[in-house]
């Protein structure tokens, strides 16, 4: 039998793939280290900003991204996986070019909602610009009706709490991000959102979905159920 381990394509951002790691970790019953699942981490920060080369203002990460996966895929894993969703805007070409199948983060959350949350209609996404424009999320949930923040409230709530001076990216998780994405995702509540998806994988580092009363899907959390019934079930 070939022996199962994860491939983790990181760096998109470095804590972001740690905070995935850690909730695999969390979620995989054990009693002893090695009933852990066998993981390969390849963290490259330096691929270049997926949402700058969506909104035309960079280079595409494609080749990166491909080099990266196929490390992974060189080393022995029988899936990769990439812990940032605007990078799924980029999932095609990568696959096309990695002979090791992939994961795609969107389809194991499309499946959860369907799954767990069957009255769903409106679903609201908390993302970057890059994700906002790409698509991806309406033309994988094409069964829900997708919202976003209203621009300004996009601007001035979401992009900063990600990548503001005191943003996530620059490494706060308290105080100004906390605040500004509660402020989001309860604007998307008062747009008719039913559910709320982190739909960047930066944002579980500081929101705090006690902060809203409506249901919020904690992407890294559901990936990391989905790869121990996968790998332990």
């Amino acid at each position: 039998m070939t022996e199962k381990i994860l491939g983790i394509l990181g760096g998109m951002g470095p804590e972001a793939t740690s905070y995935f790691f850690h909730q695999l970790i969390k979620a995989t019953p054990v009693k002893k280290d090695e009933d852990h699942i066998k993981t390969i981490i390849y963290s490259n920060p330096q691929i270049p900003d997926r949402t700058e080369a969506i909104l035309g203002r960079g280079e595409s990460p494609a080749e990166a991204m491909v080099k990266s996966a196929n490390i992974l895929a060189q080393a022995g894993v029988s899936t990769v996986f990439m812990p940032c969703f605007t990078a799924h805007y980029f999932f095609d070409e990568v696959q096309a070019q990695v002979n090791t199948p992939m994961t795609s983060l969107l389809r194991i959350i499309h499946h959860y909602i369907d799954e767990h949350y069957k009255d769903i209609k409106t679903v609201g996404i908390l993302c970057t610009d890059g994700t906002v424009k790409s698509k991806i999320f309406e033309n994988e949930l094409n069964n829900y009706n997708v919202i976003y923040p209203k621009e300004d409230i996009q601007a001035s709530c979401v992009v900063k709490a990600i990548y503001g001076e005191k943003g996530i990216k620059a490494g706060y998780t308290e105080g100004e991000p906390t605040e500004l994405l509660a402020k989001a995702a309860q604007h998307l509540k008062d747009q008719g959102a039913q559910l709320v998806i982190m739909g960047c994988t930066e944002i579980p580092l500081a929101f705090k979905e006690e902060r809203i009363d409506i249901p919020v899907v904690n992407s890294m959390k559901i990936a990391a159920q989905y790869f121990v019934k996968q790998f332990k079930g």
